[in-house]
């Protein structure tokens, strides 16, 4: 089967008009690019190119500016395509290509978007991976926004962050005198994560929930844009780059299946004066934000279980892989792998 006509059957089966990104997600998801010329089980996706996703796009937009072509396109940003007529005529392996039997009727940022579990089921997920990740190496409570005040539920939307986190970095100094000098003419070397979690990111939302963690993660030393499924078309990466190049957020794709495997697609930039007015509204309008300054204020290194309580916990990979599974995030037969 050539991309062309994998292409065009991936937009039969969606039944509906969708971007090459969607398009080669339905692909994958359901891995249909097994049937493509060429295509060897033992290299897998490797052995079709380093940018599968690219052909079929190229040969989406090939097919949609013939006079005489099955496809259609509209829009621009971005561009959707749809089938000009029924292709059960075709002949070949196009016609005859069954999906698989757990094929997907959506690519999966559909499927993230209509997934049972909430945006707050991913907590877990990003709790594992900061304490696991060397980058961050933090440990992170969640706001629940609904212990505001009486007056505020529902209200500031753009000021609470889903999550907070902190690196105790001077716990790695252990040394007394270097902590008392540190304490003395500096300060503790800690740094303060605020993130805001998304099902999934695409064109139509990504502005919106870009600029939500703008205004939700403007206090603290680094924030972070964190979803579970993002694209990989690459004019919308790029769109993300530049916003996040321009405003300093920064951007991390999770990854369900393979949690070690979890991406930071783009550092968030570091301030080092934080923001004390918007600390103190947090402070005042929500117990959980207040809880967390007073832990870190008071935690001692040299006793950190002492503390774990007042942080969210942290799932060891069976719990974890169960965890998954009971709130749908992964299915059986998923890898499911830690």
């Amino acid at each position: 089967m050539t991309y062309h006509e994998l292409a065009l059957y991936a937009l039969q089966q969606l039944a509906r008009p969708a971007g090459a990104s969607e398009i080669w997600d339905f692909i994958e998801q359901n891995r249909l690019y097994a049937e493509l010329d060429g295509y060897n089980p033992e290299q897998g996706l490797a052995s079709i190119g380093k940018t599968p996703w690219a052909t079929v796009g190229a040969a989406l937009y090939v097919e949609a500016k013939k006079p005489d072509g099955k496809i259609t396109s509209q829009g621009s940003r971005p561009k959707l395509f749809s089938l000009r007529q029924d292709i059960s005529h075709i002949s070949g392996s196009l016609k005859a290509l069954p999906l698989p039997e757990n094929a997907a009727a959506l690519p999966p940022a559909a499927q993230t978007q209509k997934a049972r579990f909430h945006e707050r089921d991913l907590h877990p997920l990003l709790c594992k991976f900061l304490a696991e990740h060397p980058v961050f190496a933090a440990q992170s409570r969640t706001i629940f926004h609904e212990k505001s005040g009486k007056n505020q539920k529902g209200a500031d939307k753009w000021l609470y962050p889903d999550m907070v986190g902190v690196q105790f970095e001077y716990a790695d100094y252990e040394h007394g005198s270097l902590q008392a000098w540190m304490r003395k003419f500096d300060r503790l070397p800690i740094k303060i994560f605020s993130f805001e979690l998304k099902k999934y990111l695409d064109f139509g939302n990504y502005k919106e929930y870009f600029f939500q963690a703008v205004s939700n993660s403007s206090w603290a030393n680094e924030g972070y844009l964190v979803a579970l499924s993002v694209p990989q078309d690459g004019e919308f990466r790029e769109a993300l780059q530049k916003l996040s190049q321009s405003f300093g957020i920064g951007i991390i794709l999770l990854d369900a299946a393979n949690l070690s495997q979890s991406e930071i697609l783009s550092p968030a930039q570091y301030k080092k004066q934080m923001d004390y007015a918007v600390m103190y509204e947090l402070a005042e309008k929500n117990r959980d934000f207040s809880q967390f300054l007073t832990t870190i204020t008071e935690y001692d290194h040299k006793n950190p279980h002492r503390y774990l309580s007042e942080f969210d916990k942290v799932l060891d990979d069976d719990a974890m892989a169960t965890y998954l599974l009971s709130k749908g995030i992964l299915s059986d037969g998923e890898d499911g792998t830690i």
